[in-house]
């Protein structure tokens, strides 16, 4: 399903006898009837697009709540722990789909893996992650408390798998076409180094002598070689050697001269004077296994933990996503009992409204669930809805748009 789809829960009092139960399956069969709230899938029962039951436990089996003094505060607890828990679920959404742009939202709640389409379709009240015989209160307690540790445990998880991404782009092979941006330790590499122990070789490094690599910008080759033995005392002659295969695209150039450890800092100063680009390098094959070394152990951590917050997500957006449904479902039966009175008897069901036609869905709502309950007024409900002649919650479970 594409991001930003609304969704329905809507609840209508039922008569507080035996007839009660026929009395929600005759809601349920003019909703489904309705042409304005009937299905617009003709794929087949399983993937229809309701309406569906949404099975918010009520009269001997219903929740448990206290006092009617617990049931205002939980009015207002509710609510704020619904934005809350969407915030949480959205951005769990969110990561999941970047670290894998081809994520697939299952929900795995009481040993079965559901699409959210099928478990929102089906949905049950979860008695063994939140019994009824606990009160709402200490359900949502504990539920708030896993969510917010699911959702601390992902942030930090999410940190460390970063800073390794970061450590990784800071190891890697700068790709670029200058040399002035270039890891040096990429190019000057075995097979393009002359290191033999014998005085031609391309780096000399002895107890008094070091070699500096200085980037030449186009054209000024030429004026290097008039001026650099020259340039600061304890230059060895004729020690400027240029790497002719690794010259850049804009003609920039790669050299090196020969000189005194005493003058190498001075000799990078004139250069810098200059405008040559003296850049700080030392060769040596041991640094470049090690490099390549690192290189491969945090390759390996990264896609570790690649895999490893990936699977994070996964859970964590289920696990979030049962937990918030179970929310609405608190919601809906508070507001339900508040609305229709004790014993709790009601029916909930789920809503897909049409693009575009959002005032003929309500219309139709109205004229089937409002028959229940007495007409009310409009006015400012929860959420900043109008307030209808039915309990009404909405629901946006996916907010990022997807093809």
């Amino acid at each position: 399903m594409s991001g930003g789809q609304e969704f329905w829960i809507v609840a209508s009092g039922c008569a507080k006898t035996q007839s009660g139960q026929a009395e929600k399956e005759d809601l349920f069969k003019s909703l489904k009837s309705h042409p304005a709230l009937a299905s617009r899938s003709t794929r087949g029962r399983d993937e229809a697009e309701g309406p569906w039951k949404f099975s918010v436990p009520d009269g001997e089996r219903s929740l448990m709540f206290g006092s009617f003094d617990n049931l205002i505060r939980l009015t207002d607890e509710l609510q704020k722990y619904d934005s809350h828990l969407e915030g949480i679920v959205h951005r769990f959404e969110r990561q999941y789909l970047e670290v894998d742009p081809k994520a697939q939202f299952k929900v795995r709640s009481q040993r079965t893996e559901k699409s959210f389409m099928e478990y929102l379709q089906h949905w049950q009240w979860d008695d063994a992650k939140y019994p009824k015989t606990r009160s709402i209160s200490d359900n949502l307690t504990l539920l708030i408390t896993v969510v917010n540790k699911l959702d601390e445990e992902a942030r930090n998880k999410t940190a460390q798998y970063n800073e390794l991404k970061t450590q990784k782009g800071n190891l890697a092979k700068k790709e670029s076409a200058s040399l002035t941006n270039r890891d040096l330790v990429d190019l000057l590499t075995p097979d393009v180094v002359k290191m033999n122990g014998s005085p031609d070789d391309d780096f000399i490094y002895t107890e008094h002598l070091t070699t500096v690599v200085v980037i030449l910008p186009r054209g000024t080759d030429q004026e290097f070689l008039k001026i650099y033995e020259s340039m600061q005392e304890n230059v060895v002659p004729m020690s400027a050697k240029h790497f002719s295969k690794l010259d850049d695209k804009d003609g920039n150039s790669l050299w090196r001269v020969v000189v005194f450890k005493s003058a190498a800092e001075n000799f990078k100063k004139q250069c810098r004077e200059r405008r040559f680009i003296p850049r700080d390098f030392e060769y040596s094959e041991e640094t470049l296994k090690k490099l390549h070394g690192q290189r491969e152990l945090v390759d390996e951590a990264v896609k570790r933990h690649h895999e490893l917050v990936r699977g994070l997500y996964q859970a964590a957006w289920s696990d979030g996503m049962i937990a918030w449904t179970h929310i609405k479902a608190m919601r809906i039966f508070v507001e339900s009992v508040l609305r229709f009175g004790m014993p709790p008897t009601f029916a909930s069901f789920i809503i897909i409204p049409k693009t575009g036609q959002n005032t003929v869905t309500r219309k139709a709502l109205a004229d089937i669930l409002g028959k229940q309950n007495d007409k009310m007024t409009a006015d400012a409900g929860d959420d900043g809805e109008e307030y209808y002649p039915y309990v009404s919650l909405s629901f946006t479970p996916f907010a990022v748009p997807r093809g």
